[in-house]
């Protein structure tokens, strides 16, 4: 986890820098000459730690709740089985409540990764930086915005794959290639997730990075959202939104893929599953066919 963290953290945190910077759209290029002047190229990894802090406890809820939200889900709206609203609602219910334990380690990931200047504590040493200045609301910072987006993410990802993975079935190169079609079902869920989603992130990121001080965070999540609209334009809801598709579907992809692997190891059986394992049910060739017409082995 923290290899995989390090290898796309410069990534991130270029990406936050140039989300969270207000007025005029920072060119990539400045942000990484900045970022080399002021703290070396070991600062392309600041906030790595702290994420893995985070993503490992959030990873585990997001994946741990999903078949029991699924089943409440089932209950209240489809007893004939999965479709994708109940996907859609367990998949909020999901994030929403992955999202509610975890909100304080994120936030500290955002603090410490877009930084310019060279921090002068530890991870802990932020965190108790951050209660002194502002409390236990400033873990909180973006929380409307969060659970504003973190639901809609979760439903449209989890919607979006669930359902993705009965049409890959229908194709026969993906079905011999089950592996391959739940990358490919991820990846289309994270990029309508994460694009439908962005600008409440770009909010989220904001009030996160600024604090309790910056006039964003004493505004609503809508209000917010117009303000930077009014101030930036459409393109301001959506700075730094090119590095995040490179990045964030291939994630999700991953992350769905190996969940439902890990799933089919252990025996976990769920719709969508089986028909893309329904490759043995193809009917062979007649003359592969190892019985013949009379049933009996042929001579």
């Amino acid at each position: 986890m923290y290899k995989r963290q390090l290898s796309k953290q410069p990534i991130q945190r270029v990406k936050w820098i140039r989300q969270t910077s207000e007025g005029p759209t920072r060119a990539y290029s400045a942000i990484v000459a900045e970022t080399v002047q002021t703290r070396g190229y070991r600062g392309f990894f600041a906030g790595s730690a702290a994420a893995v802090y985070r993503n490992v406890p959030h990873s585990v809820l997001v994946y741990s709740l999903y078949p029991h939200a699924a089943a409440l889900s089932r209950r209240w709206l489809s007893r004939d089985g999965e479709t994708f609203s109940s996907r859609f609602v367990a998949g909020y219910m999901t994030m929403v409540g992955a999202t509610v334990v975890t909100h304080p380690l994120d936030t500290l990931r955002v603090r410490v990764s877009v930084k310019q200047s060279t921090p002068t504590s530890s991870f802990l040493g932020e965190a108790a930086a951050l209660r002194r200045a502002e409390g236990l609301a400033g873990f909180y910072g973006g929380f409307g915005a969060t659970l504003v987006g973190a639901g809609p993410r979760g439903a449209i990802g989890f919607g979006v794959f669930e359902t993705a993975k009965p049409l890959a079935a229908e194709h026969e190169w993906l079905r011999e290639r089950p592996a391959l079609a739940k990358v490919v079902c991820g990846y289309v869920a994270g990029l309508c997730s994460e694009s439908i989603i962005y600008p409440l992130d770009t909010v989220r990121r904001r009030q996160q990075a600024f604090g309790a001080a910056h006039p964003i965070n004493r505004l609503s999540v809508f209000a917010a959202l117009a303000s930077i609209f009014r101030a930036e334009g459409l393109g301001g809801l959506f700075k730094g939104i090119s590095l995040n598709l490179i990045k964030n579907p291939a994630a999700t992809a991953v992350s769905f893929t190996v969940n439902d692997v890990v799933k089919d190891f252990l025996g976990y059986r769920a719709d969508g599953d089986d028909d893309l394992r329904r490759t043995a049910t193809l009917p062979l060739p007649v003359d592969k066919d190892p019985l013949s017409r009379s049933g009996k082995p042929p001579p």
